[in-house]
């Protein structure tokens, strides 16, 4: 067994700051217990694992072109232990959050959450990421439902509108922008395996591409949401910054690829590695504020 294979596959580092956003969304919404968050951070930690396994198992095909180098394909790993990694995280995942409930750390709407990003997560996996437009849809909300995760587990009656709420619909449209660009950046792949997407169906490349930016934008135009509720909480200031230079990124890069479809994959990366990442650290720092207030 190939330990540093298997931690590839399991894209740990994302699994890493999801768990994070997960605590910072239990903080802002009240929560102060210890053991609630290494609960939540290790069944959000394994639910990625698990999501991120049951994706490459899956999508061999695909990788064989648009990632050759992953374990899977190199046959650093086999499918029967990304199964095995598979399952297990999950299930341990599962039975975190309910002994979480079960000691009282946990409220019970936790765990619904998380089934619904599992399913919603696998179904992608499985065979959802071949329809058209539903498979953008499906990432975009289940990696969006980060954010509510905490938010369910320190409160089973959160308010309409708050910080987690407004974050997961701007990460959503955000992410939206993301995949159409994505799904323009493998089309050879998405065509072997079948996978049906904007860029090779629908328009080509270029509307996928406008797409991705009037998603974007419109992520860009709800945002000042959070800044208005932002000076209502205390520290509140840090993470309205975060959004300002967020925007200012995402806004940049949105001009750029109207401008150049060769700027698609910069647009990927600097639309998440930088500034969506800038917002996740804003969101991280004030939640770490709240916590020694």
């Amino acid at each position: 067994m190939n330990l540093r294979a298997l931690i590839r596959l399991s894209r740990i580092e994302h699994g890493i700051l999801t768990s994070l956003i997960t605590i910072a969304s239990y903080v802002v919404a009240g929560g102060r217990s210890s053991v609630a968050m290494v609960l939540l951070f290790l069944s959000s930690l394994l639910t990625e694992v698990f999501l991120f396994a049951t994706n490459d198992i899956y999508n061999i095909e695909e990788d064989k072109i648009n990632r050759p180098d992953a374990p899977l394909v190199r046959g650093e790993v086999t499918i029967k232990e990304a199964w095995a990694l598979s399952l297990l995280s999950v299930t341990i995942a599962v039975l975190l959050n309910a002994l979480g409930i079960a000691l009282g750390h946990l409220m019970v709407w936790s765990i619904v959450i998380l089934i619904m990003a599992i399913v919603l997560g696998f179904s992608y996996n499985y065979g959802l990421k071949r329809v058209i437009v539903v498979n953008n849809l499906l990432v975009a909300l289940t990696s969006s439902l980060t954010f509510i995760y905490g938010l369910y587990a320190a409160t089973s009656t959160p308010p309409t509108l708050n910080l987690p709420y407004l974050l997961l619909t701007v990460s959503f449209l955000a992410t939206m922008g993301r995949e159409l660009v994505k799904g323009a950046i493998d089309v050879a792949g998405d065509v072997r395996a079948g996978v049906k997407t904007v860029a090779n169906v629908h328009g080509g490349v270029r509307t996928a591409l406008v797409l991705a930016v009037v998603f974007t934008l419109i992520a860009v135009f709800i945002s000042p949401l959070i800044i208005i509720y932002d000076t209502k909480e205390p520290y509140g200031l840090v993470l309205s910054i975060g959004v300002l230079i967020t925007d200012a990124m995402l806004t940049y890069t949105s001009i750029m690829l109207l401008r150049n479809n060769n700027y698609m994959h910069r647009f990927r990366f600097l639309s998440l590695g930088g500034a969506m990442a800038v917002t996740i650290v804003a969101y991280l720092i004030l939640a770490l504020l709240l916590m020694i207030h």
